[in-house]
């Protein structure tokens, strides 16, 4: 009995400590990003979360010829450019609230989400918008593309996978 309750207990801390797919944004451009980044159950698309590292203006922005990694949404702190807060949607049914990383519901969704979309601008230093893209992946972004052509860039979302582990990027020309 007491082997079945260590091995469920094991089972348990893996799922409940799993990480969702690393997500490696790569700006190679000369332009900020600006947008929408959000996760978000890949069966039903709730819970969601939107990244926010300007929370208070919904954008999400990385800056010109940059480069981040998040391998956690909640240690997201630590990374290049980072995330303190996230706009959380636990359901359908409930308002979203605005969360810091560490917060206990960032942690219990890590597991049942994943990395959905990016919508974004490619700005200059005075704001004027040059490209827009809507990269995503199915199903909960199923309108969204992977690749698209700008007329100053181009942006793709990709996977590698690599001994088990799926990595996912976002990538600016």
């Amino acid at each position: 009995m007491k082997k079945i309750f260590l091995m469920f207990s094991l089972f348990l801390s893996t799922i409940a400590f799993s990480q969702v797919t690393p997500l490696t944004i790569n700006n190679y451009s000369s332009y900020k990003l600006t947008g929408r980044l959000r996760a978000a159950n890949l069966t039903n698309c709730v819970p969601e979360l939107y990244v926010g590292n300007t929370l208070s203006s919904g954008n999400f922005t990385i800056p010109a010829s940059s480069s981040t990694e998040y391998v956690k949404y909640y240690t997201a702190n630590t990374a290049t450019i980072p995330v303190f807060d996230y706009l959380v949607r636990m359901s359908n049914t409930t308002p979203a609230s605005v969360l810091p990383y560490n917060h206990p519901n960032v942690v219990a969704i890590s597991p049942t989400t994943d990395w959905s979309f990016y919508a974004f601008d490619l700005r200059d230093a005075a704001n004027n918008i040059y490209d827009h893209f809507e990269l995503g992946v199915a199903p909960c972004a199923s309108n969204y593309t992977t690749y698209e052509i700008g007329s100053v860039s181009e942006a793709e979302w990709f996977t590698i996978t690599s001994g088990g582990t799926v990595h996912s990027y976002i990538q600016i020309y």
